[in-house]
Order: structure tokens, then C-alpha cells, then sequence
């Protein structure tokens, strides 16, 4: 039999959560004899709008012809176009993802969405949490039918490098306190107000792994508040790297406004690191435990994040409530279960979705 052939789209080829996802996904299913093509929509990020239309329409027309067995996408333009175009020429899997809450998605996408699932252009449509799920509650329940929550996989964080060797090889101090935050620098990872907390903890340094727009607002901020010194930028590190980090570094920091599952918050809890992370419903439901180390803080409250970092570094939780948090979440998150529920839904076999 002819193996099932599927195309992976994703908007820009940047290092993410997104694209840690479709990497497991494309990894795991290609393990399993699917065969993998993944693209890019925006060959660069800083194509301009008239540079979109017209990647878009170029992308379309690649659509209309592509003979893939099944499409799937991670974010709103592309899951649109999967949807609308993989209908009209008769794909029967186009499964699509919800990578951002509705509240935080521009209203002509969000619109084209609702239509598109409305109307039945996507055979499933992922949620990752049951939290993300629940903020389509209000959609119609054509658009509902089609919703399918699979939980995030999250892989072990395997440290290569010890504690002293990557603080050397990042450049960071040897024997300072490092609060550690991995994340895209875009308004919604919020570092803003880790480095203002940073202000009044005057013992403590601030990494950052990750890149974005805000890196030059970000820069000046830690400039006026005289606490440049003592943030540093990494910009996007291989998953590899952030693994090493999280064993490097003492405390966790995760102020996003919000997400719709928080892989770097469950991959720090996985590692093992002390962690203060914003409180959010869907970061409560994904770190949830009886056994819990987290601190909860306010997304936006910046005395709030100073006294429970500042808590944090002088009376960690011990290491052994770290070590049992850690393993709950591991086996919660198994990487093998997300797969095969991929594999479910891409199997051709059993008939027609539609019918």
C-alpha cells in the first residue's frame, strides 16, 4: 500500500512552540511510514503586508494543484486556505489548529475561521487544552462539531552540558542567581515586566531565550531602569540549548498574557527548575497537581512578580517535590500518545469524513 502522504504548512520558519509542535508531529508520523512535506507560507518574516497578498496567492495557487493525501496547519492564515482550498479540490483530512485564543486573533481572521469551520472546511480542528477548547463554547456548533482536543506532547528535556559549562558558553555569569524565560519577544510573553521586576532584585540576572520585535523596546526598558547589565538576550536557541538552560539556570519565568497550552512552562516543570509563571486558566490546568511547586502570580503585576521571584530564589521548593511535579507531568505529556491520535485521524482506511 502506498503510504499516506501528508503537507505540513506553518507561517514562517522561526523556532517557537509552533513549530516544536509540527516537528514532533512530522517526526513522529514519519516514524510510523507517513510521508512528510512541510512548508512554509512566508518564505520571511518581514515581508510587508503587500509582500503577504502575495505569498498568499502564490500559496494558493500551490494548493489548488498540491495531491498531498491530507493538509495540516498551525495557524490562522494557513488553516484557512487548508480548509477553503483542500474543500474545494476534494482533500479528504484537512485538519487545522487553534495556535491562538480567539480574543487574541485580528477580526478578519478570526471571521474567516468561523466561516471556514462553519461550513465544514476542516475535517478536525485541534485544541491542545481543554481551556482553549472552552473559549469556542459561544462559536456555532457547526463550527463545534469538528473540535478535537488532543493534549500537548512534550518531550523529555535532556540536558548534554552541565550547570558551569553552558553558563560559560552563553557568556553568563558563573555564580549569579539566573531567572530564565523562553519565548518569542512579541507583547504576548509580557518579558516587560520581568525586566521592571528585575529592578527591585538587585541579586538576580535575567535570561532571555528567545528573539522577536520587542528585543529593541525590551533593550531600552532594561537601559532606563539601569539593569542592562544584567539582562541577557540569547535570541532563538536550538531545543537543545533551552534543555542545557533549564538545568543552568534557577528560576523559571513565564509572565504570557496569555497561550493556549504553555510548552515552555510544562518543559520547565519537566526539567525540574523552581518556576513562578502567570495565572492563567490554562496554565493552572496544564501544571495542575497535588504536588505543584509553581507560584501563580498576576500576569501584570510587577510587585507581585518581584516578591515571588525574589521568595523563589531564597526558599526554593525542595528538590524532591520538583523531582515527583516533574515526572506527573511527563507521563501526562507523553509525546507517543499525541502521535497516535494523529494517526487516528489520518487514517484513510476508514472511510470518508465527510460521509
Amino acid at each position: 500500500m502506498k503510504p499516506v502522504r501528508v503537507l505540513q504548512i506553518l507561517h514562517t520558519d522561526e523556532r517557537g512552540g509552533i513549530a516544536t509542535l509540527a516537528a514532533m508531529i512530522g517526526d513522529g508520523l514519519s516514524a510510523r511510514g507517513v510521508h512528510m512535506d512541510t512548508v512554509f507560507l512566508f518564505p520571511r518574516t518581514d515581508l510587508g503586508l503587500l509582500g503577504k497578498m502575495r505569498a498568499v496567492a502564490a500559496f494558493t495557487l500551490r494548493l489548488v494543484r498540491d495531491d498531498h493525501d491530507a493538509i495540516v496547519a498551525y495557524q490562522a492564515t494557513a488553516s484557512f486556505l487548508t480548509g477553503t482550498i483542500g474543500w474545494l479540490r476534494g482533500s479528504r483530512r484537512r485538519i487545522v489548529h487553534q495556535t491562538a485564543i480567539p480574543a487574541a486573533t485580528a477580526w478578519p481572521v478570526r471571521l474567516a475561521d468561523k466561516i471556514a469551520g462553519s461550513l465544514g472546511f476542516y475535517t478536525a480542528n485541534v485544541a491542545n487544552t481543554a481551556f482553549t477548547l472552552g473559549e469556542f463554547d459561544r462559536y456555532p456548533v457547526a463550527y463545534r462539531r469538528h473540535l478535537v482536543l488532543i493534549e500537548h506532547g512534550v518531550p523529555q528535556p535532556a540536558p548534554r552540558h552541565g550547570r558551569a559549562a553552558t553558563r560559560e558558553r552563553f557568556a553568563l555569569p558563573p555564580t549569579a542567581k539566573l531567572l530564565l524565560n523562553v519565548g518569542r519577544m512579541v507583547a504576548q510573553k509580557n518579558q516587560a515586566v520581568l525586566v521592571t521586576a528585575l529592578a527591585g532584585i538587585a541579586d538576580a540576572h535575567l535570561v532571555i531565550a528567545g528573539h522577536g520585535p520587542d528585543e529593541g523596546e525590551l533593550t531600552r526598558l532594561a537601559t532606563q531602569l539601569g539593569v542592562a547589565d544584567r539582562v541577557h538576550v540569547l535570541g532563538a536557541v536550538s531545543p537543545q540549548d533551552v534543555a542545557d538552560l533549564y538545568a543552568a539556570c534557577d528560576v523559571f519565568v513565564f509572565p504570557s498574557v496569555w497561550e493556549t497550552f504553555g510548552l515552555a512552562a510544562a518543559e520547565a516543570a519537566m526539567s525540574g527548575i523552581a518556576m513562578v509563571v502567570a495565572d492563567l486558566a490554562v496554565l493552572r490546568e496544564v501544571l495542575a497537581s497535588p504536588h505543584s511547586p509553581v507560584r501563580f502570580v498576576p500576569a501584570d503585576d510587577v510587585a507581585a512578580w518581584t516578591t515571588a521571584i525574589a521568595g523563589m530564589l531564597r526558599a526554593p521548593p525542595p528538590e524532591a517535590l520538583r523531582h515527583i511535579f516533574a515526572g506527573e507531568i511527563g507521563q501526562r505529556y507523553s509525546v507517543d500518545r499525541m502521535i497516535e491520535r494523529y494517526v487516528d485521524l489520518l487514517s484513510l482506511d476508514k472511510g470518508d469524513p465527510e460521509t
